[in-house]
């Protein structure tokens, strides 16, 4: 994913569109105050579902959204769900407000909680930034920036837990593509992937540690794991870390960051295993064995940026 991850607010224009949406939610509640909830949260999705889809992150909200203005009225709700991430809640601040306020009945299932502050005139919404903490009030300074949500957001994406058992019963965890899509051909041939049975790939996004290019994780399983696993034994794991095909040019000087590290780190946080990528590795690795029903979690580090991902056995 190539995100421009300079921005510490970002502004978005209320249009004719999104009020018809928000108006359309309002429809049918008597009370002013409610309505006036109702219209703000709406505008306030908007604003953030029109972001996420600018940086390239799915999510469950619909322009044709049939959700029942009474029940509305009653929950004061302003939640988006972003795929295979999480939902978050996306807040209405007042042009003159100095706190984001959370209300108590979104305090949990969220993973984090959006600022949108709007214009007076309701014609533009600047999300502010983001809190993961579920306090009532959190003053607009406290608030960590657009720049980090989009980090945080990619790390959530990355870290979903990956069952390799179902790799070696033939289902493949969404979003892990086949050696073929994720990697050039010479780097198949060097880094030995056709000598094992079953072999998946994921791009893996360092943020400002890469500029918004993206390195290959790869994880083999052994030929061998098949019995292994009938007989609930350890399987023989490699991980791999390398350019994607898109980054890597044949016979030009382009290799993996420098002292970028690999991490295996067990069940108990401690990290049982390490490489770290000298000048002109074209790609590291590290082999180890899991045992049956085993989770453990890889880290890949660069600098500042970390991004982990979780697997069990």
């Amino acid at each position: 994913m190539n995100l421009n991850r300079e921005q510490t607010s970002f502004a978005i224009p209320m249009s004719s569109k999104a009020h018809e949406i928000a108006d359309k939610r309002r429809k049918g509640i008597s009370n002013p105050e409610k309505a006036k909830k109702i219209y703000l949260n709406t505008l306030a999705v908007y604003a953030v579902n029109c972001y996420l889809d600018c940086m390239g992150f799915e999510t469950n909200w619909s322009d044709a959204d049939n959700s029942n203005p009474w029940m509305l009225s009653l929950i004061d709700l302003a939640d988006l769900e972003v795929k295979n991430i999480g939902t978050i809640e996306c807040r209405p601040v007042l042009p003159d407000a100095e706190y984001l306020e959370i209300p108590t009945e979104v305090m949990t299932d969220r993973i984090s909680y959006v600022a949108v502050q709007f214009s007076q005139s309701l014609k533009s919404a600047t999300i502010l930034g983001f809190t993961t903490q579920p306090a009532a009030k959190v003053h607009i300074s406290q608030l960590q920036s657009v720049d980090k949500l989009l980090d945080y957001l990619t790390q959530k994406e990355q870290a979903a837990i990956v069952n390799l058992r179902q790799w070696i019963g033939k289902t493949i965890t969404e979003g892990w593509q086949t050696i073929d899509e994720l990697l050039h051909p010479q780097q198949i041939e060097w880094m030995g992937c056709r000598s094992f049975s079953i072999t998946r790939g994921k791009k893996i996004d360092l943020g400002l540690e890469l500029n918004g290019e993206s390195v290959a994780l790869i994880v083999t399983l052994a030929p061998e794991n098949q019995s292994a696993i009938k007989n609930q034994d350890e399987i023989n794991i490699l991980i791999q870390v390398s350019l994607t095909k898109d980054e890597y040019i044949p016979g030009a000087n382009v290799y993996i960051p420098e002292k970028l590290k690999v991490a295996v780190i067990d069940d108990k946080g401690e990290e049982v295993l390490y490489t770290t990528s000298r000048q002109n590795d074209n790609w590291i690795e590290v082999e180890f064995s899991a045992q049956f029903g085993e989770k453990f979690n890889v880290e890949l580090i660069l600098g500042e940026s970390k991004v982990t991902q979780q697997f069990v056995v």
